[in-house]
């Protein structure tokens, strides 16, 4: 089977050299890095913090890259899709350009101490577009339209935090964040697969089959995507591969996470520090809706939910 696209978004990598040694997955086309503006304040009471995030994406869009016809099919059928550019029927590079997105994001966060420093009490938050990197949970910066150019998803983190100190032995903390990505779907895109099957003589001929689909859904959090089986596990493929799941988009809509643990240093002297604690933590996860284009359908959206316990013993050298 035969596939092209027509964007193109990471330049293709090579191990060895200073930065790349082990990663070959490929170098950004960025024309630049990230910058990132930060202003700080300490006025005896408390720390407090203002930030700026500018991203600049690009890519290279190819008009001309997803076209094909039935023509040359084995029963050839009427559908085509034509290069806008010229005409033609073969992909290629003609009309070719570079799209350039700049994005960013706004932040703030705040740390200050009450009660006689028995409490800390800490905010931050940060919201933009193309900046979903930022947060924990890695959300997306970006999908591509159907004309491959790039499309920004917007979104915003936010954590809260309190760390109780009752004693110098003893710390215990909760903390509470999310992270939302808005949708940023589309609908027009168009796909061909063109599959060629060789002959097998001397009573089997060769076969050219190609599949052309218009106006399909795309993007991130399409409210028409197919979401019905989400909820459904497959049996494994055998014993040491499991299943891939069943229909689900699952494009995150918000994902949070709560935490509640404590630290106990039971022993800190000149032989160094033995501490120990316990940390729960409860997570959320929510995906977009959708309703499989089904209009009169109710948009399924999906769900996952975990609940985790760590215990950790730390020797501390002097």
């Amino acid at each position: 089977m035969a596939t092209t696209g027509n964007t193109f978004l990471n330049a293709p990598g090579n191990g060895g050299g200073l930065y790349n040694f082990v990663d070959t997955s490929g170098y950004s086309v960025n024309k630049a890095p990230d910058i990132i503006i930060k202003a700080a304040a300490d006025p005896g009471f408390g720390h407090y913090e203002l930030f700026g995030i500018i991203s600049t994406f690009r890519n290279r869009v190819y008009p001309c890259g997803v076209v094909g016809t039935t023509a040359k099919d084995t029963v050839p059928g009427i559908t085509s899709i034509p290069c806008p550019v010229d005409g033609t029927f073969a992909p290629s590079s003609a009309g070719a350009f570079d799209d350039t997105r700049t994005g960013g994001g706004l932040g703030a966060s705040a740390r200050v101490p009450l009660f006689n420093k028995k409490l800390d009490f800490a905010i931050q938050g940060v919201a933009g577009d193309g900046v979903g990197r930022y947060g924990s949970a890695q959300l997306a910066d970006l999908t591509f339209r159907p004309d491959g150019t790039q499309a920004l998803i917007r979104t915003a983190h936010g954590l809260g935090e309190l760390e109780f100190h009752p004693n110098a032995k003893l710390d215990v903390y909760a903390y509470f964040g999310a992270e939302y990505a808005w949708r940023a779907a589309y609908v027009g895109y168009n796909s061909i697969a063109v599959t060629k099957t060789p002959a097998i003589p001397p009573t089997i001929g060769a076969t050219t089959t190609t599949v052309i689909k218009l106006n399909q859904i795309g993007g991130y959090g399409s409210p028409f995507a197919n979401n019905s089986g989400c909820s459904t596990e497959n049996p494994p493929a055998n014993q040491l591969t499991p299943s891939a799941g069943g229909t689900c988009a699952g494009d995150t809509r918000v994902i949070m996470q709560g935490t509640l643990g404590f630290w106990h240093k039971f022993y800190q002297g000149p032989k160094g520090g033995l501490r120990w604690g316990i940390q729960y933590s409860y997570f959320t996860r929510s995906g977009w809706s959708g309703n499989n284009n089904v209009p009169a359908a109710i948009g399924i959206s999906p769900k996952a939910v975990d609940n985790v316990v760590w215990t950790s013993f730390r020797y501390y050298i002097p």
